[in-house]
Formats: C-alpha cells, structure tokens, sequence
C-alpha cells in the first residue's frame, strides 16, 4: 500500500490529538486513583496532580509515553496485520497449486485412460477380434 505525503500532516495532527487527549485523561486518572499512593511512581505523579497546574504538569509528563505507546501499538498492529495478510495470501497460493496439480492429475487419468482404450482397440482389431456391442461401448468409454 502507497504512503500518501498528502494525507501525512492530517495523520500527525491527528496522532498528536490523540495522544495529548490520552495523556491529559491518565492525568485526571491518576488525580482520582484511590490505591495510587502506596505506589512509587504512580504516587508520585498522584501527589503531583494535587498541585494548582498539577494535572498539566502530569499530562505533559506522560505525553511522550503516551505518544510511544500510541505509536508503536500501531507498530505493531500493522505489522500483524501484514504478517497475517502474507500468510492468506501464501495459503491461497498453496492451494491454487493443489487445485491446479489436482486438476492436471486428473487431465492425465482421462488422457491415459483414452490412450489405453485405443491401444486395446488397435490389438483387438489385429486380432479379428469382434466387440459386442456393450464392450465396444465400454471400450469407447461411454459408460463413465
């Protein structure tokens, strides 16, 4: 798939919304978090919420975490995506190669199956030897 430079500054305005909209709401998370306290990181980011710009002070913290996180989860979420994609499509491939091996295996039977009938008819005829009308049928193959 084609990257588009057009739609790029839209997906970076984009990514950066997300991510401060994320950021800004573990902020407000961690400002209501009951068992935050005991906690070594987290209660510190706690207690610094409970500032007067302490909410702010966090969202900013946390906005490159966030911004990682956002980025390489879609990372690897493509990444996923493609790998399971490659794989459809190789299975698919795989069978398409059955599909046509079978095909041919058969192909093969109804040409050898022919060429064994007008061999058997050839040695009969140079024997004299007359068919009834039911084995010469047989024989033609009309009865499969």
């Amino acid at each position: 798939m084609e990257n588009s430079n057009a739609s790029r500054p839209v997906w970076r305005f984009f990514d950066g919304s997300v991510s401060i909209s994320i950021s800004m709401l573990l902020s407000v998370a961690l400002n209501h978090c009951a068992f935050c306290d005991g906690l070594p990181v987290l209660g510190f980011l706690k207690e610094l919420t409970g500032r007067e710009d302490g909410i702010i002070i966090v969202a900013t913290l946390l906005l490159f975490p966030t911004t990682a996180g956002l980025y390489g989860g879609f990372k690897v979420f493509f990444a996923a995506k493609e790998a399971v994609e490659k794989k459809s499509r190789e299975r698919g491939r795989q069978e398409g190669r059955q599909e046509g091996r079978q095909e041919g295996r058969q192909e093969g039977r109804q040409e050898g199956r022919q060429e064994e009938r007008a061999r058997i008819s050839k040695v009969l005829e140079q024997h004299g030897v007359t068919l009834t009308p039911e084995l010469a049928k047989s024989l033609a193959g009309d009865s499969e």
